[in-house]
């Protein structure tokens, strides 16, 4: 992976490279950012920077053996680290290490729920525990395999035991001479605070629209324009919740909030309940991109309400029905949906039945909607 393969980001890249060039680079740092913000391309562009053999002035150069090598994530002082499923003979991420490959170099802006998909129908919580912690210690007691540069990429340390976490910290504080731990987080809020307080952070918010039309637009040459554009607004910078909504079609997700809305208004139970059910078979990603998609469609009903129509992009029925929210929403009612909706998305994070979990979201809709 290489700067020029990143969309959008000028900025942080530069500050990035200059940092390289001027022989200023952190011992631990930790890049942050949502899912679908291209967290994880960014590092290894990074990574592979530090680790070419003829830096040029704005990237990697691309053909030297290190970059190669980086390219195909088989860099012998790119050390790989990430959460895994814990079973006999499987504790390291060694062991793991070859499908990990295959699902970065297939989706770069790969995700928990992706990774998770890619293992095969395993059905556990994925974790890093204590051998992955000694894995990693014993990694930083090799010498660098061409002279340079060690990095110990970690991703989604979020997922790390308290135990294993703690196992590291000593050698967080007192790193081995050009060893870079470079760790790739979306949850700061479940990352242990020593982590936390030695590493230097990098904050990286989510893409802008455009960077989203342009990578839909890279990676699906077919795609209309005007698609692109109206997924990327409604994706909220999640490149992966755009590629989702345009294979999965926008429309269905568009009519079944709104259907779902109506039902809720008209404390429809039976509808209701057929609607939780609906929503219970989709799959955890899909019910997620579905609240994330009526936090969209309630911000374009308050914009609507408060004479900001030019700001909403949709079109047809979409735009009729933004029209209607916010004949029907006032300022309390918009917080307070918006607030139900993030808290729904939140406990989908953490597993909530979701049958029960759309049901008293529908009852708690027909409360705010009505006022």
């Amino acid at each position: 992976m290489r700067f020029a393969a990143i969309a959008d980001r000028s900025a942080l890249k530069a500050k990035m490279i200059h940092n390289i060039r001027e022989g200023r680079v952190p011992h631990a740092q930790l890049i942050l950012g949502p899912r679908g913000s291209g967290i994880l391309p960014l590092a290894l562009a990074y990574a592979t920077y530090l680790l070419c053999r003829d830096q040029q002035a704005s990237d990697s150069c691309g053909v030297c053996p290190s970059c190669l090598q980086a390219a195909k994530l088989a860099h012998p002082d790119l050390h790989l680290h990430f959460p895994i499923y814990l079973s006999e003979g499987r504790r390291t991420c060694s062991a793991y290490v070859s499908e990990w490959r295959t699902a970065v170099l297939r989706e770069p802006f790969l995700d928990e729920q992706l990774w998770r998909e890619g293992l095969q129908g395993e059905n556990k919580q994925l974790r890093m525990g204590v051998d992955v912690a000694a894995e990693i210690n014993h990694t930083l007691g090799l010498r660098a395999h061409q002279g340079g540069w060690k990095v110990i990429l970690i991703w989604l340390p979020e997922r790390m035991d308290a135990v294993a976490a703690n196992k590291l910290l000593k050698s967080l504080e007192e790193p081995e001479p050009r060893t870079l731990f470079l760790m790739v987080s979306h949850d700061a809020e479940h990352l242990l605070p020593t982590i936390l307080s030695r590493t230097q952070l990098i904050k990286v918010p989510a893409l802008s629209h455009e960077a989203v039309e342009q990578e839909l637009l890279a990676r699906l040459p077919d795609l209309d324009p005007k698609e692109a554009r109206s997924v990327a607004v409604r994706s909220g910078g999640d490149l992966l919740e755009a590629l989702a909504l345009v294979h999965g079609g926008d429309g269905p997700v568009f009519e079944l909030f709104r259907d779902w809305l109506r039902a809720c208004y008209s404390l429809k139970v039976p509808e209701t309940q057929g609607y939780a059910d609906a929503f219970h078979v989709m799959g955890r990603e899909r019910q997620k991109g579905l609240i994330r998609y009526g936090m969209h469609a309630v911000r374009s009903g308050m914009l609507q309400g408060e004479g900001a129509g030019q700001l909403v992009h949709a079109e047809g029925e979409e735009l009729r029905f933004s029209m209607d929210l916010g004949r029907l929403l006032d300022t309390e009612s918009t917080r307070g949906i918006h607030q139900e909706l993030e808290k729904a998305h939140a406990h989908l994070e953490r597993n909530a039945n979701p049958k029960v979990l759309f049901m008293d979201l529908s009852y708690r809709m027909h409360e705010l909607l009505r006022g």
